[in-house]
């Protein structure tokens, strides 16, 4: 009976420790954490550029902000989208930017980037060491410069 009772003993530890093992593996990995460089500031009137092969165009009031991204190792922002255009430098580390269609490309430090439009991204830091990007976001006025997705399904 004794022996019977230590079975049951280490077969429940072993169901406890394997049980934990999956929970870390499938839970989200966290997300990565933002500082506001320069706060919401609005272009009130529409701007025309276009100087040295270099355009930009608005034709509303536009909302501009400016924000660092910190990304620890195996951390990612979640499956969302951007209103607007947004420039991203990477600034530290490596960041993998994820399409629709679970495509992606890798970006390191001294390298750019753009973001925006209506379809679900996802930005993560698949590397051992902190990845940082400083990103400046042009969004209609008044809009959210962030929208929550659910994952595509080729994510699932």
């Amino acid at each position: 009976m004794r022996h019977h009772r230590r079975r049951i003993g280490a077969a429940a530890v072993v169901a406890v420790v394997g049980a934990a093992v999956t929970a870390i593996a499938v839970a989200n990995p966290g997300t990565s954490t933002s500082t506001i460089l320069a706060p919401r500031s609005t272009l009130s009137e529409s701007i025309q550029a276009n100087d040295n092969r270099i355009k930009f165009q608005t034709k509303d009031p536009t909302d501009l902000v400016t924000q660092q991204v910190t990304f620890a190792a195996g951390i990612n922002s979640g499956w969302h989208h951007h209103p607007g255009v947004i420039l991203v430098l990477v600034k530290a580390g490596t960041v993998t930017v994820w399409d629709l269609n679970c495509q992606k490309t890798a970006y390191s430090a001294g390298h750019a980037f753009i973001e925006g439009g209506t379809e679900p991204m996802m930005v993560s830091n698949e590397g051992s060491e902190t990845a940082v990007d400083v990103a400046t976001q042009v969004a209609p006025a008044g809009s959210p410069f962030r929208i929550e997705d659910d994952p595509p399904l080729c994510a699932s």
